[in-house]
């Protein structure tokens, strides 16, 4: 009789072991690339959102809305790690569209740190000169470069100076596990 050599026990182990390992590290690449995809995507939207802004104020002098708050995303409403939740501005939306659409839509990742918020305030300062407009959103993952110029050190209170972050980044919100991002417009 003639018998054929099968595989043994742990060779089979050995092999699942190794694949183990291999989709391991497939899965965690992946989900960086993911990451980095998805933070690439907030940080073009929010380069449109500053020239269309920015074209507004060009073209009519002043600022789209004053001293209030505009979820410039589509989102239910964009939400801050704190809870705080801010909803559509009508006269944000309205002045904004004379010029352009801003994007509406960017990647989210969980309930809170969600969307782009608009902020104005007429007293606000960046780096010694008057600054009212402001972006604020946030990138997964912890300590990622913000992507645009004008990072803000922090939110520039209104009558209080803000300078420019030597990080490319405003902090970290480490219960969300996402960056903070204020922009001076």
């Amino acid at each position: 009789m003639h018998y054929r050599r099968g595989f043994t026990i742990v060779e089979l182990l050995i092999v699942i072991v190794v694949i183990a390992i291999l989709a391991a590290i497939s899965i965690v690449a992946y989900n960086g690339i993911q990451t980095r995809a998805n933070n690439t995507a907030i940080i073009n939207s929010v380069s449109q959102t500053i020239k269309v802004i920015n074209a507004y104020v060009a073209q009519e002098g002043m600022y789209p809305a004053f001293n209030t708050y505009a979820c410039v995303t589509t989102t239910p409403s964009c939400v801050e790690p704190g809870g705080t939740s801010h909803g559509s501005n009508s006269t944000f939306d309205t002045n904004i569209i004379k010029i352009a659409n801003p994007p509406r839509s960017i990647p989210n990742s969980g309930t809170a740190g969600i969307g782009i918020v608009y902020h104005h305030s007429d007293s606000r300062q960046f780096n010694g000169q008057q600054k009212p407009g402001l972006l604020m959103y946030f990138l997964n993952g912890q300590s990622q470069n913000c992507g645009v110029s004008n990072v803000m050190s922090a939110w520039g209170t209104p009558g209080q100076e803000a300078s420019t972050s030597a990080t490319g980044y405003s902090g970290n919100n480490t219960s969300t596990n996402k960056t903070l991002c204020f922009v001076s417009v």
